[in-house]
């Protein structure tokens, strides 16, 4: 066998063969013949990547896993062979390129898109510099509730000011602005990678990406042993995590947020929902999710929350020195849950409270028997009367087997700081309070019933590498 050298880089086979990683890893032993080998061809010149992800439990579509990254983009710069525009910015050699799984590779491997054309290494041999991210500006964009048509240009725009300084190349590549969707259901894992490459060792091998998880995934669990109280709970919000931010794809390993004295923040939430074929309202009484061990997810269908990463104080509640003030806000943190409570012993309904003396914020749902939420409702002029939508022109009238509940926020002050690339699963014990009012209710962080706080814990676990590039060996051996 004859290792691949510099000095016949551009003089060896035209065609040359690489293996499977996985083949290389579990089983050295196997023939070449039996690795069923790729070819790429060296005149083509093609760029193509091998790719790691942290691997994180599935929970939702949009988390990101190697088995569901179907594509990402990539801003390649040419530090070889230089070229500027009118105002001294370095041009990419090719920018916001889509790259797609080649799913006729044994190995997890990414060329360019057929629809955008060949990204071909260039004829002049230098450095490539590599800035990938997944998923594209357009996935991100759509569906963002937070997005006006008329400000749509203002947000998920690549910001290149790349400059050369004497013999010195930097780089200045960026993402801004990047604004989460309010709800959960339409967030998405943001994941980004950096690698540098060169032809004549990494046609190919391939371009090695190790990609991060640059969002905070943030889950609310619940359980519960109050002896008074049956909850049913039927949505969560999450109120002021940072909302918008940039993101710059050339710093560091592999990125990093901008921070800002003009931080962004906002709530994200998600509100049960029956077209989603699957939302029941989960339940904490007696015989159910009663004890720590059978603590459930809150999240509905929606999945864990993906939001930007947040340091944050607790919402003083009543402590607020301009709580009285009117309208009412706040850019504290706080968890809120939307619940009803009724009593475990007669069934009498403790909140919402009954016939709503405060005018505070509440949400109607036919719910079968089952628990199934069969339709949000919206209420009428008068009492007993319900539509299926906002503008009130579908009567809803409720089957035998179904009773329409009506659901109120509650909410629980808490402290974060979340790190880019953790997840964050909070466990919520209602065994001795309701939690208070939410700040958007017309009595923001009065008590609900009792006076006692909830209490909460929180498991706090990092994203791991599913595989490592650096276990692949780069080295080709050429027959």
């Amino acid at each position: 066998m004859l290792r691949l050298s510099t000095e016949f880089k551009y003089m060896y086979k035209k065609r040359v063969t690489y293996f499977a990683l996985g083949a290389l890893l579990s089983a050295a032993s196997c023939t070449k013949e039996a690795a069923e080998p790729e070819v790429y061809e060296w005149e083509k010149g093609e760029i193509y990547f091998r790719t790691s992800l942290a691997d994180v439990s599935a929970t939702r579509a949009m988390d990101m896993t190697l088995d569901n990254l179907e594509s990402f983009q990539v801003t390649c710069f040419n530090t070889g062979d230089i070229k500027k525009d009118a105002g001294g910015i370095i041009l990419p050699y090719f920018a916001d390129a889509t790259f797609i799984r080649d799913n006729k590779s044994s190995l997890v491997t990414y060329k360019s898109s057929p629809a955008e054309g060949p990204r071909d290494w260039p004829e002049k041999d230098g450095l490539l510099k590599f800035y990938a991210f997944s998923p594209s500006c357009n996935v991100m964009m759509a569906g963002n509730a937070a997005i006006t048509e008329q400000h749509r240009a203002d947000y998920f725009n690549l910001i290149n000011n790349s400059k050369e300084s004497g013999s010195t190349v930097s780089i200045d590549y960026k993402l801004g602005t990047l604004r989460v969707n309010p709800d959960i259901s339409g967030q998405f894992d943001f994941v980004t990678a950096s690698a540098s490459g060169e032809r004549w060792k990494d046609f190919a091998g391939g371009v090695a990406l190790d990609f991060k998880h640059q969002m905070s995934r943030v889950e609310l669990k619940a359980w519960g042993a109050n002896p008074s109280y049956n909850f049913e709970i039927a949505g969560i919000r999450l109120g002021n995590p940072v909302v918008e931010g940039a993101f710059n794809l050339a710093s560091g390993a592999s990125g990093s947020w901008e921070t800002s004295t003009n931080t962004v923040k906002g709530k994200v939430e998600y509100i049960f929902r029956a077209e989603d074929k699957g939302d029941k309202i989960f339940c904490i009484n007696a015989t159910t999710h009663s004890t720590p061990e059978t603590a459930g997810s809150l999240m509905g269908t929606a999945g864990a929350a993906m939001v930007i990463p947040t340091f944050n104080t607790k919402w003083e509640g009543l402590a607020d020195q301009n709580i009285d003030v009117k309208p009412y806000s706040t850019e504290k943190m706080y968890f809120s849950v939307l619940l009803r409570v009724t009593g475990s012993n007669n069934g009498n309904k403790i909140y919402p409270y009954p016939g709503n003396p405060d005018n505070m914020t509440v949400i109607y749902y036919a719910v079968a028997n089952s628990g199934e939420i069969i339709s949000r409702l919206y209420p009428g002029d008068t009492p007993d009367t319900f539509y299926r939508d906002e503008q009130r022109q579908q009567p809803y009238t409720a089957a035998e087997d179904e009773e329409i509940k009506d659901f109120g926020w509650a909410a629980i002050p808490i402290d974060v700081d979340w790190e880019a690339g953790k997840s964050y699963v909070y466990t919520l014990n209602y065994s001795e309070g309701i939690g208070i009012h939410d700040p958007q209710d017309p009595d923001p962080g009065r008590p609900i019933g009792v006076q006692n706080p909830i209490t909460w814990g929180v498991a706090v676990s990092k994203w791991d590498y599913a595989v490592k590039n650096e276990d692949y060996d780069p080295d080709l051996d050429v027959p």
